[in-house]
């Protein structure tokens, strides 16, 4: 408990529960924010980008998300397919070269995206890994960025990227306490406290004894900010688990076909669980309610047929008291309560009392 207390203790800041992303509000009281990572599914045909555009506007995600980086720079030229696992999917080559020509959506598609993504009511934007990127999506109006889970700790990138002074939203997989620390320490040192934080296991998919969905918790109670979920698993059920959890945001990959090739196809979701998707996480929402017991109209009807109440065993006849032997507790609840029988018990009945009749209090003096 004392540790607990002396990491909040570390923190000199005030962490705003929400963020505003152009006319949306990301953080407590608000509707989940739900992403569709396009990233590498779209297999660099200009045709599948708008399909999975058009696939998470009718499934009522809220925004989709791009990928953006130099090859050259992000990978030494001698990493190959084997070491990232892939050659049996592109041969033996240098990555870098598989990531320019197959993973990577062109810039010059960004305008054209961007603006189809926002003409079907999405929030459009990036994961970002280099301040030149950031420059160029700015031109495109792109209000919010993404710090991928390899860029968390990344602290000179976020320095800079701080300075922007625009909402974030930074993935966690593979840091610990001290490095998250630090990253968010870094960015609201530079004055950017328009954070978000998203609990993530950076395997794809990863192990269900691995995800620790708890983190949610931790993440919200540690830092303050909105936290969300960064979900690599097959399905649905962590992202809507998390959202019960507490988490505002999910991001979950998407594609029009998973056994279409590509490093992320298997693990991302159909346009039909696309939908699953955004249903689950409204559902879960309406039945999260708050912390108040409040009674619905349907449970104060349900009251009067399912509860009890007393009822006469047998025939009582005037004046006879009022005995347990006399009486059972039976449905419906619209007559004298079983917890009141104290008070009835030992009283005299009033008139002839038929056996199978509800108790009221007219009826007993």
């Amino acid at each position: 408990m004392e540790k607990k207390r002396q990491d909040h203790a570390d923190h000199h800041y005030s962490a705003p529960e929400k963020i505003k992303i152009g006319n949306r509000v990301i953080g407590r009281g608000q509707k989940c924010f739900i992403i569709g990572e396009i990233g590498s599914n779209h297999n660099r045909n200009k045709g599948v980008v708008r399909k999975l555009i058009d696939a998470a506007a009718q499934a009522k995600f809220d925004a989709v998300k791009f990928q953006i980086y130099d090859p050259q720079e992000a990978f030494s030229k001698n990493v190959t397919t084997t070491d990232v696992g892939l050659e049996h999917m592109y041969g033996k080559c240098a990555w870098w070269e598989v990531a320019r020509d197959r993973i990577l959506m062109p810039r010059e598609w960004f305008p054209e995206m961007f603006d189809y993504a926002r003409e079907k009511g999405l929030i459009v934007f990036s994961t970002v890994h280099r301040v030149e990127d950031f420059d160029f999506l700015l031109k495109l109006g792109v209000d919010l960025f993404k710090i991928a889970s390899i860029d968390c700790h990344h602290l000179p990138l976020l320095k800079e990227v701080a300075k922007l002074n625009k909402p974030l939203i930074i993935s966690t997989g593979m840091a610990t306490t001290k490095e998250i620390d630090e990253t968010v320490k870094t960015l609201v040192g530079a004055g950017n406290k328009k954070l978000s934080l998203l609990h993530c296991i950076s395997c794809y998919p990863p192990n269900p004894s691995f995800i620790n969905l708890k983190n949610i918790m931790m993440l919200k109670q540690r830092y303050g900010f909105p936290v969300g979920y960064s979900d690599h698993s097959i399905g649905n059920t962590f992202s809507v688990a998390a959202v019960a959890l507490g988490a505002c945001i999910i991001e979950k990959h998407i594609t029009l076909d998973r056994k279409t090739k590509g490093p992320d196809h298997h693990f991302a979701l159909e346009p039909k669980d696309m939908r699953e998707l955004v249903d689950s996480v409204r559902g879960v929402e309406l039945a999260l309610g708050g912390f108040g017991r409040i009674l619905s109209e349907d449970d104060l009807a349900a009251r009067i047929m399912i509860r009890r109440s007393i009822v006469a065993r047998r025939d009582i006849k005037k004046d006879d008291p009022i005995t347990l032997e006399a009486i059972k507790f039976a449905r419906p609840g619209d007559g004298i309560s079983p917890n009141l029988f104290a008070k009835l018990e030992g009283c005299r009945a009033k008139k002839d009392i038929a056996a199978e009749e509800i108790l009221s209090w007219d009826m007993i003096r």
